[in-house]
């Protein structure tokens, strides 16, 4: 089994066989996390994840939906369409029980509108990342961070996210989002730096404030000979990032690992950045299988609580969760209650908790009237 932390099935690219693509990531085992780039988008991702038990989504605003532009890359061309992110419309949707994590937002200095002014861009997209940062706070959900050519500007952005004074006081901005003093350095950034590109240096800075890495099918890429510096950094980074900080994805329909470079991609082709990165790291494929797994579950907690706690048929060849009576329970009230297994979840702990507690307090009063009864 494997988990596509990263991809896009509700994209057009899809849709005159997104049911085909599905079944072969469904016959492979597959889990897949169907990430938005914007309100449309999102909302498909979420009907995906209502509609197939694998799926689940992440819902957010994409840099480039933050203006409008012409992106050209190698698999597709189209025109961005402008959009603000709406808080609330977004919130909607990020409460549904199967949404995993907020994203995919973050900075993009490579797509940009003719004549743009950078710094203008790169305030617009801080200040829609803060948004998007406070829905995921409010929620507790991890955001998937997207990074391009602006790997430093996003290391020392989050820095100053990560900032709080002993007060945990925070100074409000002209636009009226509220910006961290500066001051001791928590890791309380939850998410993952997908499809990471950079060098070693800047990854270090993100695994340091607690964020985890995604890596393509760029990384089974050839190295270019005239230009070899890029692919050599990224397998340096892969070499030194720690195993339990590293997620796969395939960023389907786009990034086709090299074996399948031409085709469009799709998430069950994440299995070729599984063999690489094994390739790498000198290890087996099953251990990069098992533990990005681990990662994936420790990272998005709905996920884990969602398949490996209400889905029976769930194949798992490591024992990630416990197994029980307990599981029973949550999978009858999936098929009964889907949309409130989440805060079914989070209750009976509790409501178990509370009910050890009650049946301590009678014994004690039991014990305390025997003693009375036959000690005075």
């Amino acid at each position: 089994m494997m988990i596509d932390t990263h991809c896009h099935i509700q994209f057009n690219s899809y849709k005159d066989d997104y049911e085909e693509v599905i079944k072969r990531c469904t016959e492979k085992g597959m889990i897949l996390n169907c990430v938005g780039s914007q309100i449309d988008t999102s909302r498909r991702a979420v009907e995906y994840a209502e509609k197939y038990e694998n799926i689940y989504a992440t819902i957010g605003l994409h840099p480039v939906h933050l203006f409008s532009s012409e992106v050209d890359e190698e698999e597709t061309k189209f025109k961005t369409r402008e959009e603000k992110f709406d808080y609330e419309e977004y919130k909607k949707l990020a409460e549904h029980p199967k949404v995993i994590g907020i994203g995919e937002c973050g900075l993009e200095l490579f797509h940009l509108p003719k004549d743009a002014n950078k710094d203008e861009i790169l305030a617009k997209q801080k200040e829609g990342f803060l948004l998007q940062y406070k829905l995921a706070q409010e929620l507790a959900l991890p955001m998937v961070i997207h990074v391009r050519d602006a790997y430093d500007e996003m290391v020392e952005f989050l820095t100053v996210i990560a900032r709080r004074s002993t007060a945990d006081e925070a100074i409000p901005s002209q636009n009226g989002i509220a910006t961290p003093r500066s001051g001791e350095v928590r890791n309380d950034i939850c998410g993952v730096v997908h499809c990471y590109s950079g060098n070693w240096a800047q990854a270090s800075k993100f695994i340091d404030l607690g964020l985890y890495l995604g890596f393509t099918g760029i990384l089974t890429y050839p190295t270019r000979k005239t230009n070899p510096k890029p692919t050599e950094d990224l397998v340096e980074v892969v070499k030194n990032c720690p195993i339990e900080r590293i997620l796969i994805e395939t960023d389907a329909p786009y990034l086709a690992p090299q074996k399948y470079r031409g085709q469009r991609c799709e998430p069950w082709m994440v299995e070729e950045v599984a063999v690489k990165i094994a390739e790498i790291k000198g290890i087996s494929v099953e251990e990069v299988r098992e533990q990005t797994v681990k990662n994936a579950l420790k990272l998005f907690k709905k996920l884990d609580i969602w398949h490996f706690h209400t889905c029976p048929q769930a194949n798992l060849k490591i024992p990630l969760t416990k197994e029980g009576f307990f599981s029973k329970i949550c999978a009858f009230f999936n098929k009964q209650y889907s949309r409130s297994i989440w805060l079914f979840y989070l209750l009976i702990p509790r409501i178990v908790n509370i009910c050890y507690l009650v049946c301590a307090l009678l014994v004690i009063l039991v014990l305390q009237l025997l003693f009375q009864l036959f000690f005075l």
